[in-house]
């Protein structure tokens, strides 16, 4: 994973296939098939399309059906360790937004 920062030093991610990451709200959409606290294994990023996510091995056992999330916005996860927990980002201090 790369991280990013913005003019105020708030940290962006970018997901890179075989990051860990958390979702923090439910997949939109009418039918969500992934739920917040799920966690899983980025397999692509697609840019502006989104991420996709692999569930099964991770929150979901190895045989579920439909384990991968598609072209889920990167704004609704958070990076996570190996056990699923969240990890926090540090703001960088030594950007501030300039008057």
């Amino acid at each position: 994973m790369r991280i990013t920062y913005r003019r105020d030093g708030t940290p962006v991610p970018v997901y890179e296939p075989g990051d860990l990451v958390r979702l923090q709200a439910d997949e939109p959409g009418p039918n969500p098939m992934a739920f917040a606290g799920e966690w899983g294994s980025v397999l692509r990023n697609r840019g502006v399309d989104g991420i996709d996510i692999r569930l099964a091995g991770y929150s979901r056992p190895r045989t579920s059906v439909l384990p991968d999330i598609t072209c889920l916005p990167p704004r609704l996860v958070l990076p996570c360790d190996r056990h699923g927990l969240a990890l926090g980002l540090q703001r960088d201090l030594r950007r501030t937004a300039r008057a």
